[in-house]
């Protein structure tokens, strides 16, 4: 990745962790004995919903997996006819992380949050839980990420629900036939996470409707409700705890490096993951009041890298001139610090909405808000047995009218947990073995 999309990489680590460390190998839990040690687990730690989604699970109270689990990355050809800008080269080729077993076993599918690829920390940790418990997983990057848009995005601007749903789809189904004869699957599931767990309740009425895959399980881990609510939420936590904006971000996140390396072992080299993160915390070195200011960047600094390659990829003028053709060794700088500054309405006011309503398309902002909200589909989620949610009731992406939607929509099929933000009790031991008893109930 380009050297000035740097920081972004830092802040996302900071959110989603460099690594998840499994313990020793197993090829399956004993339920009994899982059920039986939830007694004896220590309550998931942060309070603070903002605290939990950055520092994630301490290593002591994270889920016992296997380090190995029979990984590959595999390679798709491009499901679209698109050349790839010399400046975006970095994102090519289309790849999946496929976790598979030497016997017949179901595949469960896992769809990437915001800006996530296929090699994401998450993506490894929920293969490696699947895998644990019989199943062959695929995880798929998600299609606001720069490789999707490149190579599956029939229309490269992220946004619109039913167009997004559609080509991850079409993703899935060039995954089936990509393992056809290497992997024997005996039936399919789904889940994924924060915006990958929207689109997989989009996904299973889709499929309801075609029948190619008949899902035996899906499950999503801390959807967004109304996603572009979501993401103003998140707009509002960097306005609120970065007044500086960009200009403040080399400062804050040589202050956040500082504070996190003032509490390690000077001996080891320094680690950026969440662990270091919780160590600075427990030792008052990591000052508490950055802790929206580090959750509003990893959102806002996904957005900019996803708003950059779709103007570029449609020619919008809106950050890249179109009369500039930028080359690979272009210095990014002035339109990174463009797409920085612009918050999740300008993208949708500045590229979604004029990007629907030409060469022929007309789709108002009100249909596009609309098709991103699960409201849309109720029936359908209280109506399937199949479908659950996970999610925990101080999400910050969530507000209280919404939690209570997934409570009442999924009833019995929602475990809502009091604490542990947006995601940050995913690794947590308890939230694991929910999920591995969902998996195969």
């Amino acid at each position: 990745m380009c050297r000035q999309f740097l920081a972004g990489l830092l802040v996302s680590f900071a959110l989603a962790g460099c690594a998840t460390q499994g313990g020793p190998s197993v090829s399956k839990p004993d339920a009994a004995a899982a059920a039986s040690g939830e007694h004896h687990v220590k309550p998931y730690p942060f309070k603070n919903p903002l605290t939990a989604t950055v520092l994630g699970t301490p290593d002591r109270l994270k889920a016992d997996l296997p380090k190995k689990a029979n990984f590959s990355i595999r390679t798709l050809d491009p499901l679209v006819n698109r050349s790839t800008p010399a400046t975006l080269r970095y994102a090519r080729p289309l790849q999946y992380l496929l976790a598979a077993q030497d016997h017949p076993a179901p595949l469960a599918f896992v769809i990437a949050g915001t800006g996530d690829s296929a090699l994401s920390s998450k993506c490894a940790l929920l293969s490696r839980a699947l895998y644990q418990v019989g199943y062959s997983v695929a995880c798929l990057p998600s299609p606001t990420s720069v490789t999707f848009m490149l190579g599956a995005a029939k229309y490269p601007v992220p946004g619109r629900m039913k167009t997004d749903v559609a080509d991850l789809y079409r993703l899935m189904q060039a995954v089936r036939d990509d393992l056809s004869g290497d992997v024997d699957i005996t039936s399919y599931s789904l889940t994924g996470w924060s915006l990958g767990a929207t689109q997989a309740a989009f996904l299973a009425k889709l499929d309801q409707q075609r029948g190619v895959f008949g899902f035996q399980h899906v499950l999503l881990l801390n959807p967004a409700v109304n996603v572009w609510d979501s993401v103003d939420r998140m707009d509002a936590l960097l306005k609120r705890n970065l007044p500086g904006g960009f200009d403040a971000l080399p400062h804050f996140l040589a202050q956040v490096l500082g504070n996190i390396q003032q509490s390690e072992d000077k001996s080891q080299p320094m680690r950026f993951n969440e662990d270091a993160l919780y160590r600075a915390y427990e030792s008052g070195t990591f000052d508490k009041k950055d802790i929206g200011a580090v959750v509003g960047l990893a959102f806002r600094l996904s957005l900019a890298n996803m708003a950059f390659a779709a103007d570029v990829l449609t020619h919008s003028d809106v950050i890249v001139p179109e009369n500039v053709k930028l080359g690979p060794y272009d210095s990014l700088g002035l339109y990174f610090r463009r797409s920085f500054r612009m918050s999740f309405s300008d993208y949708i006011n500045q590229l979604l909405v004029p990007y629907w309503n030409r060469d022929g398309r007309h789709v108002s902002k009100s249909e596009l808000i609309s098709e991103a909200d699960l409201h849309s589909i109720a029936p359908f989620l209280a109506g399937d047995d199949r479908m659950g949610v996970f999610t925990n009731a101080d999400d910050p992406i969530l507000d209280a009218d919404e939690v209570g939607f997934l409570r009442r929509t999924f009833g019995k099929r929602a475990r809502i947990r009091p604490n542990g933000g947006h995601l940050g009790n995913l690794s947590y031991q308890k939230t694991i073995h929910a999920l591995q008893d969902y998996f195969t109930q």
